[in-house]
């Protein structure tokens, strides 16, 4: 399914995107405003909630990449589809994740994350 690869794409691009207003305009072009996002770390609830969860990310992982692994698949209102966050230049993933997204009008309402992947600590 095309549109839910694009709309995997642009979702994927939200969580890399490290300007404010641009990630904003990303986040309000692919989740519904009262989106909510759970992974196995965190609940949030609507457009600031997820911004704010992107943002401790980025800070946590920084100079880090996601990306898209795989085909996305899709049917009726529902999509899935893995990814990985790695340094641009590393030859294996740091984190390895798979999300299942609720679709709702052409955007994402909700998104249920597991963590495949994570870093061991020290």
């Amino acid at each position: 399914m095309n549109d839910a690869h694009a709309l995997a794409a642009r979702y994927i691009r939200s969580w890399n995107e490290t300007d404010p207003l641009r990630r904003r305009a990303l986040l309000e072009d692919v989740y519904a405003e009262h989106a909510v996002y759970t992974d196995p770390m965190i609940t949030a609830k609507g457009w600031e909630a997820i911004d704010a969860t992107i943002a401790a990310v980025q800070k946590m992982f920084p100079g880090h990449v996601f990306r898209l692994d795989g085909d996305v698949d899709a049917h009726h209102d529902m999509m899935r589809f893995r990814w990985h966050l790695s340094q641009p230049d590393a030859s294996e993933p740091l984190v390895i994740g798979f999300d299942v997204a609720v679709l709702e009008g052409g955007h994402i309402s909700k998104v249920y994350g597991f963590l495949d992947k994570v870093p061991v600590a020290a």
